[in-house]
C-alpha cells in the first residue's frame, strides 16, 4: 500500500450560457397545436351535474354481487374437476391393477414347466437332436432329424 493520499477526480468547469443562448431561450415557438381543432371535430357528450349516492351505492353494491356470482361459478367449475379428477384416479387404479394381474399371467404362461405342458397339449414333442444356424455364414450346425412322438 502506498501512503499517497486518495485525491478527488478534477471535475469539467460547467459551461455558462453565452448571450446568444440566453437570447434563443426567451424566443417561443410558434407552433400551433393540431389537437385542438380535432378535439372540438369530435362529438363528445359529458355529462353534467353529479350522481346520487344511492346510484353510486348500486353500483357498487351490482359490482359486489356480479364478483360474488363470477366466484361462485369459478368454484363450481372447480369442484367439478376435482370430481372429475377422483373418478379417472380410481379408474387408474383399476387399469394398473388389471395390468399387473394379465403381466403375472403372461409371466406364469411362460414359464418352461407351461411351455412343455402347452406344446404337449398341442401335439408337440422335444427334439433329440438340437440343430443350430449360424448367422454370420448361414451354416445349420448339426443334423436335422424329424422328431417322432414314439421316441418318447
Amino acid at each position: 500500500m502506498s501512503a499517497v493520499p486518495a485525491r478527488t477526480p478534477a471535475l469539467a468547469p460547467i459551461p455558462r450560457k453565452s448571450k446568444t443562448m440566453r437570447r434563443l431561450s426567451l424566443v417561443k415557438p410558434i407552433v400551433k397545436p393540431i389537437v385542438s381543432p380535432i378535439a372540438q371535430a369530435i362529438p363528445v357528450g359529458v355529462p353534467q351535474g353529479r350522481a346520487s349516492s344511492r346510484t353510486f351505492l348500486f353500483v357498487i353494491i351490482g359490482m359486489i354481487i356480479t364478483g360474488m356470482m363470477l366466484l361462485l361459478y369459478v368454484n363450481t367449475l372447480a369442484a367439478q374437476a376435482s370430481f372429475q379428477k377422483h373418478a379417472l384416479q380410481i379408474e387408474l387404479s383399476q387399469m394398473t391393477a388389471e395390468e399387473q394381474t394379465i403381466a403375472s399371467a403372461v409371466a406364469a404362461g411362460e414359464s418352461p414347466g407351461n411351455l412343455l405342458i402347452t406344446a404337449q397339449k398341442m401335439g408337440m414333442v422335444p427334439a433329440e437332436t438340437p440343430v443350430f444356424l449360424r448367422l454370420s455364414d448361414r451354416e445349420i450346425l448339426g443334423k436335422p432329424v424329424v422328431a417322432s412322438a414314439a421316441g418318447r
